[in-house]
């Protein structure tokens, strides 16, 4: 038998891993808090003392965790490290070289155009800084470059990805460098030579969307940290976590679960939790703080609502409304911003990944939305409408394709760009004014199937959560009054069906929409339920 290949321990990668309350301070920072104070002179708003807490961290201690519910202002946190750690190396004359790593382009993309925000805030009010910063994200041959032209964009297979690694050592500016860590690790391995990637290059790695990657993945990032470095972990657990092709029944699996969850629980990391949610309004943010964070998440802004006005009934569809989709006035109160979460339930039937039904109830609000927001010619372009305004998240491929034909062939809109029409796992980390979601499943036998799936409590939490002003849901009374034989199931159903049916309780009325079913009109029996608050 052949011997078994030996590979170098390497720091601070195994000390990471296996004993990361006993990793030793090797460079002490004082003044970090006038390095907040600079930091937070281009902040669009000051940092809350959670937020100043998770600052301190990144500086005073190896590993922090950084614990972000969603709309608690973690991507900005997170770019205000970065700054605070930029300045910080122009007082010491001493370049640095910062590390962002997610589990996916969007969530990386999202940081470094926050750093790039607060970089160009500098500049206008200071000038050119000491240091020329470079805000780079690597990327594959295949995949998409970022949006943002202050983004450099390096593809792994490019000359500018060779000449990455000798940037990085020559140390002539600051750079901010993102990518996965499968690009990280080609780049590290093409210039180390060897079977495992190592380089010292990060003197600070942030990890956003920390409960999303596996330990295994975060490890490849350790690699390519210098012995001293610092590591911030960011996500929360209580969202979506790592997608195995095999299925994780028991979330404190050590070394198989995600690295949020491995330092929290292996090795009894406190994160500093962040407990204002900037995002959504009252109504929004009421179920995910009674049901999945009990410290804080109060709505800093309680009262924000979706900024259209509904234009009265008449009976009549719009003018030029498109004649191969359904119309009705109720389609004006779903709409209605003062009714900010609507929940609109029917029947069981049929229906299994793909759902005609609530397809064409998606499209006839995307298209009302549309036309709304575009009145008088003054409303957003395509690209912004999809980016800012709208998300349709839908838990199966099938009814994607079956709504994105719809918005494309029946309601008109364009394909470049393309409709945002997704499942929750891609929508992690963003938000919309409204979000439209369409649970697609009204087939019992089908809900039983894939209950786990279907009624993932983490999954409905995301969902919801990605809506700023306005939340509505289209789901099947199959889904709703599912009972699994699971008691574990049982308990993490329970999260989306009293939802429905014991927090929306503003309005609760039988309603009637029609829809075409093989090219003739019919109607479907359904129930609105609704959440307002009411001072």
């Amino acid at each position: 038998m052949a011997a078994r290949k030996q590979y170098p321990r390497v720091e601070p990668a195994h000390g990471l891993l296996y004993e990361p309350n006993g990793l030793q301070m090797s460079r002490p920072v004082d003044q970090v808090d006038n390095l907040l104070v600079e930091a937070s002179n281009y902040l669009k708003n000051p940092f809350n003392p959670r937020q100043e807490e998770a600052f301190r961290a990144s500086f005073t201690q190896r590993l922090s965790l950084l614990w972000g519910p969603p709309g608690t202002g973690k991507t900005t946190v997170l770019a205000g490290i970065i700054l605070g750690w930029i300045e910080q190396s122009w007082r010491s004359g001493h370049s640095i070289v910062v590390g962002v790593g997610a589990s996916n382009y969007n969530a990386i993309d999202n940081v470094l155009r926050e750093v790039a925000d607060l970089l160009q805030r500098r500049q206008d009010r200071q000038g050119n800084p000491p240091c020329h910063v470079r805000v780079i994200r690597l990327r594959s041959q295949s995949a998409k470059p970022p949006l943002d032209g202050r983004i450099e964009d390096v593809a792994r297979t490019r000359p500018a990805a060779t000449a990455l690694p000798s940037a990085i050592h020559e140390r002539a500016s600051c750079i901010v460098v993102g990518g996965t860590w499968q690009q990280m690790g080609h780049v590290a391995q093409a210039v180390s030579g060897n079977d495992t990637p190592v380089a010292e290059w990060f003197d600070l790695l942030l990890l956003d969307e920390a409960s999303q990657i596996p330990v295994a993945h975060a490890a490849a990032y350790f690699l390519l940290m210098r012995e001293d470095g610092h590591l911030v972990l960011a996500g929360d657990h209580k969202q979506l976590g790592p997608i195995y092709g095999f299925e994780m029944r028991d979330s404190a699996q050590g070394l198989f679960d995600c690295i949020f969850s491995y330092m929290r629980e292996t090795h009894g990391k406190d994160p500093v939790a962040l407990d204002r949610n900037y995002r959504t309004n009252t109504e929004i943010s009421g179920w995910p703080r009674e049901r999945f964070y009990s410290e804080g998440y109060e709505a800093f802004f309680p009262e924000r609502r979706l900024s259209i006005v509904v234009p009265p009934a008449t009976g009549q569809p719009p003018a030029d409304w498109p004649a191969n989709l359904p119309w009705t006035d109720v389609f004006l109160r779903l709409l209605d911003p003062e009714l900010p979460v609507v929940v609109v339930s029917y029947g069981v039937h049929t229906s299994t990944l793909s759902n005609p039904f609530e397809a064409q109830m998606v499209t006839c609000l995307a298209l009302l939305y549309r036309r709304i927001l575009g009145a008088g010619g003054q409303g957003p372009g395509d690209q912004e409408f999809w980016t800012e305004h709208l998300g349709i998240v839908t838990p199966h491929r099938a009814q994607m394709s079956t709504i994105r034909n719809l918005l494309v062939d029946a309601a008109g809109m364009p394909m470049d760009p393309p409709p945002f029409v997704d499942t929750v796992d891609r929508f992690q980390g963003q938000e919309r004014d409204l979000m439209i979601a369409s649970y697609v499943v009204a087939d019992r036998d089908f809900v039983a199937a894939e209950e786990a799936f279907i009624l993932n409590p983490r999954r409905f939490n995301v969902t919801l959560t990605r809506a700023r002003s306005k939340f509505i849901m289209f789901v099947s009374d199959a889904v709703l009054q599912h009972l699994p034989a699971d008691a574990d199931v049982a308990r993490d159903a329970a999260h989306l069906q009293l939802f429905a049916e014991n927090y929306c309780t503003t309005n609760n009325e039988e309603i009637t929409l029609p829809f075409l079913e093989r090219g003739a009109l019919t109607s479907m029996r359904c129930r609105l339920r609704g959440k307002r608050d009411v001072p």
